[in-house]
């Protein structure tokens, strides 16, 4: 790391350029005057009044009211459980008020959507999120038991015990074998001949509008992308599609 580094770690932190620009000269000085903190932050000395004022208000910053005044920074513990309390507390009331409003303006109609998942994390944590919010049904397919991991097996799991009709499908025994035998999951082993030259990674169907499809991108090795598209009339083109290829698992409804 060096100064530059350090000075964009300080601004992430919180504090503006010129404040964190000055906060380091500090840290090398001990202590100084206006025109010394000038000469080694590299801040015009006009602009280390202000800076120094800002840094004193955050508590990171000591004044000697002397001629001419004089500077010196906090302890650094000091200085570092501040900034880190401060960066905590910003960020809590900011997702507080980010939860508060979430979904408070209304919309007169659905837009025709389909959204882009980059990563396994994140798909893994949409198909989640989608399984949770099932009301009647879920179809879930993939043929590499890595992907039916914990978080998305325990979502099944769930949705299956409150009710919802929840299938899984695939190719592979070693899918289906990792559902127990008393779980309230239906497992369907997929025919051979419906095998199709499109790679799929997994696939995830809730109720009659929604649908998430994933694959593994060819730009990047290994990395799985996906979309998802929910409530409109492509999802229900998408889901009608879904339910004709795999419709033994509900034929009965």
């Amino acid at each position: 790391m060096n100064d530059e580094h350090a000075i964009e770690g300080l601004k992430r932190l919180g504090l503006t350029t010129y404040e964190a620009r000055v906060f380091l000269a500090l840290q090398k000085l001990g202590r100084g005057a206006a025109s010394e903190v000038s000469n080694v932050a590299d801040v015009p000395r006009s602009q280390v009044y202000g800076a120094a004022e800002g840094l004193e208000e955050r508590g990171l910053v000591e004044t000697q009211q002397s001629t001419p005044t004089v500077y010196r920074p906090v302890p650094l513990e000091q200085a570092r459980r501040l900034l880190l309390d401060q960066l905590a507390e910003t960020g809590a009331e900011t997702f507080d008020y980010l939860d508060a409003i979430q979904n408070s303006h209304e919309q007169d109609e659905r837009t025709e959507s389909i959204w882009l998942l980059n990563g396994s994390d994140a798909i893994r944590s949409r198909a989640a999120e989608l399984v949770e919010g099932a009301d009647e049904r879920v179809l879930y397919a993939t043929e590499d038991p890595e992907l039916l991991d914990d978080e998305i097996h325990a979502a099944l799991e769930a949705a299956a015990e409150d009710g919802v009709t929840v299938v899984i499908a695939s190719l592979e025994s070693a899918v289906l074998d990792a559902v127990g035998a008393d779980s309230a999951i239906t497992t369907y082993q997929v025919p051979e001949d419906r095998q199709t030259d499109v790679d799929i990674a997994q696939m995830l169907m809730v109720d009659d509008d929604t649908l998430l499809l994933s694959t593994y991108s060819a730009a990047a090795e290994a990395s799985e992308i996906a979309f998802w598209t929910s409530q409109n009339i492509f999802a229900s083109i998408m889901v009608e599609l879904v339910e004709e290829w795999f419709r033994e698992p509900f034929a009965a409804e």
